[in-house]
């Protein structure tokens, strides 16, 4: 899971796609634009839906002046004819029945006589206002015009209708009786010539009047004509603001525009409007397929730049950066030679890779004068500890031999001198000679041990290690414990009198400052290594605080134990705290004595 995370993090952290969501962002404002250009599109079909309304208005206007110079016309023909001024019953049944059949969209057409009585009627007339219907004839009489009756009103048809009148004169120019066509409203849906063409599809033109009684529809007019407009909230919507536009859910749940306004009709005495309904999905149908359109174009351009931008940056961009952090890792784990590999261009990489070339071009060059000098100073520090080395075995060895032979025969010569004196006061001179000397010979016994104690030379490491730590403990009252591997062979000389003397100054160190009571060395062989242990129970120290001294100068054993045990290519470690003793851990690479291998 954390590899996943891990991998993860690179992915979407790398400079490859740090380069597509750049590639991504730069396509942005064209997604920008492209939904702007779709809002416009959106907001151009609002506007030429509701331009299409008003032309829809327009049109049932002029249709419904048509409708009714048509109407008047017919009633005027019907007034005119013989057989109806005549007041011929059958002669009049004819006639309206053959009107009837040549003008379906009225639902009636008939006479009727001043006393309200109906001499002719192409349909059955079931009247349930009489009262009313000799209101609509006294307005014929009383207007002797072209008269049109109330909505709705059912004197002369059973079906929905509009009442028109024309008074029939007679010879002598006074109206006796009237003619009258029962326009049937599902007929009348304003859609006879002109509006279909203009009608968009899926869309419904409805009109209603103030109470909600739906006037006129299309399409299925013969379905909705009559009846209650479906949506009282929408109603009261169009009523309270008149006109305007709107977004609602029609009955079926779909999502649909409504354009409304009011509009004149003569066929109606209460106001009425006009709606224009048209679904969502049909209105804003070409937008849509715009911006899919434009949506698809601008997924295949970013996708094609996306792929190019893919793989193009892998040979142009990511591969050196990947060459660069290689050669960069190369060289932070020490590795000099490591070059790019790659063109040294003008650009800003080629650049960029040149620098570095040279940079570790430089390093090497440094490293390799450094390792030269090193060389050399390694050298010289061996010749250096050899002459030390060989100078103190000789000064040991001078002290031991010549002097001290020397301080030998002047002790024994001042015995000599003291057993033949007779004399008490050079009795006590001679015996206060051979106690200076005593001392001094001690003291150069002492001098020649830490010069260079000829065990080391003679018995080598682990016999003088451990004569030495048996020595400073009796001298200072320590409790010593020392336990070493056995080597099957001497160790070159370098590492062991480098091991001796990191030991000697340790201890050195545990005798002077760590007030302990028990002190613990081991000589231990693991890992191709020697490694050296000076452990006390002493009060310990901060190392780091005691290293800040020793590079100011304060304390120079700490520094040389560590450079000790580096010229011979090993290292040193000091474990330590306050109260809880020290700890050198120090260790040298084996190599054997020459002669040995």
């Amino acid at each position: 899971m954390r590899n996943l995370a891990k991998l993860l993090g690179q992915m979407f952290l790398g400079l490859r796609f740090r380069l597509l969501l750049l590639i991504v962002l730069t396509c942005t404002p064209l997604i920008i634009l492209t939904l702007n250009r779709a809002g416009e599109d959106r907001r151009r079909a609002i506007l030429s839906w509701r331009q299409r309304a008003a032309r829809l208005m327009q049109s049932a206007s002029h249709e419904e002046e048509k409708l009714m110079g048509q109407t008047r016309q017919l009633l005027i023909a019907m007034a005119e004819s013989g057989s109806v001024r005549s007041g011929n019953r059958r002669n009049s049944k004819k006639l309206v029945d053959e009107l009837y059949a040549t003008y379906p969209r009225y639902a009636n057409l008939g006479v009727i006589t001043t006393n309200g009585e109906i001499l002719a009627s192409a349909a059955p007339v079931i009247s349930k206002s009489p009262a009313r219907d000799r209101e609509f004839y006294q307005r014929v009489m009383d207007t002797a015009g072209f008269v049109i009756g109330d909505f709705p009103a059912q004197p002369f048809s059973v079906r929905p209708a509009v009442n028109f009148g024309y008074p029939v004169f007679d010879r002598t120019g006074q109206a006796g009786s009237a003619v009258f066509a029962a326009l049937d409203l599902s007929w009348f849906n304003r859609f006879g010539s002109e509006l279909p063409p203009d009608l968009p599809k899926g869309a419904t033109w409805t009109e209603i009047s103030r109470d909600g009684t739906i006037l006129a529809r299309n399409p299925v007019p013969k379905d909705w004509v009559g009846r209650q407009f479906p949506d009282p909230n929408l109603l009261k919507t169009i009523v309270t603001s008149r006109e305007g536009a709107t977004e609602e859910m029609d009955a079926s749940g779909v999502p649909t525009f409504y354009t409304y306004a009011p509009m004149q009709n003569q066929l109606v005495s209460q106001e009425t409007f006009a709606i224009l309904e048209t679904p969502k999905e049909i209105l804003f149908a070409s937008a849509d397929r715009s911006l899919a359109r434009n949506l698809g174009w601008l997924a295949a351009a970013a996708a094609l730049a996306i792929t190019l931008g893919w793989v193009g940056s892998n040979f142009l961009i990511v591969r050196p950066v990947k060459a660069l952090v290689h050669s960069s890792t190369r060289l932070a784990m020490g590795d000099l030679s490591t070059r790019t590999g790659l063109r040294h261009g003008r650009d800003e990489l080629g650049r960029l890779t040149l620098a570095f070339d040279l940079m570790a071009q430089a390093l090497e060059q440094r490293e390799l004068e450094r390792n030269r000098a090193s060389h050399k100073l390694q050298a010289l520090s061996h010749r250096l500890v050899e002459v030390q080395e060989t100078e103190r075995r000789s000064i040991a060895r001078e002290l031991h031999d010549e002097i001290g032979q020397s301080l030998t025969v002047a002790e024994l010569n001042l015995h000599a001198a003291l057993e033949n004196s007779s004399q008490a006061a050079l009795t006590h001179r001679l015996e206060e000679s051979i106690e200076a000397v005593g001392k001094v010979l001690e003291q150069v016994q002492d001098l020649s041990l830490n010069l260079r104690p000829s065990m080391l030379d003679d018995l080598g490491l682990e016999s003088a290690l451990r004569w030495y730590t048996n020595r400073q403990a009796s001298l200072t009252g320590l409790r010593s414990r020392f336990r070493a591997d056995a080597l099957e062979k001497r160790i070159d000389p370098i590492i062991e009198t480098e091991c001796f003397r990191v030991a000697q100054e340790a201890l050195t160190n545990v005798v002077r400052h760590s007030r302990a009571r028990e002190v613990a060395v081991e000589l231990r062989r693991r890992d191709g290594h020697l490694h050296l242990s000076v452990k006390d129970d002493g009060v310990g120290f901060d190392v780091s605080k005691l290293r800040e001294k020793a590079v100011r100068g304060a304390s120079l054993g700490l520094l040389s134990m560590e450079e000790r045990a580096a010229l011979t290519g090993g290292g040193l470690e000091y474990l330590s705290s306050p109260g809880h003793g020290t700890e050198v851990h120090a260790w040298f690479p084996i190599k054997w004595r020459a002669e040995d291998s």
